[in-house]
């Protein structure tokens, strides 16, 4: 399995260091590579502000994360947000 986790959310609000924003089921054997594509709803790119009583959806660069786990992340990087 492959877990996708996006991090803090360019904004001053407080959002998760990680959460899982999908992930995808891949079964290979050792040496074998395969190309996963993984969704992302933009619902998870973004926070609920309790001030203008709605979703929203901060621009910038957010930290995206790969892994099997939160705890056994193998890659790094960022997405902007539009």
């Amino acid at each position: 399995m492959v877990q996708i986790y996006i991090g803090h959310l360019p904004t001053r609000t407080d959002t998760p260091e990680k959460q899982l924003a999908g992930f995808a089921r891949v079964s290979l054997k050792p040496g074998e590579r395969e190309t996963v594509t993984v969704e992302i709803d933009r619902r998870k790119l973004s926070y609920w502000d309790e001030s203008r009583n709605r979703w929203v959806t901060p621009t910038g660069k957010v930290p995206v994360y790969v892994g099997r786990s939160a705890a056994d992340i193998k890659l790094a990087g960022s997405i902007p947000v539009t």
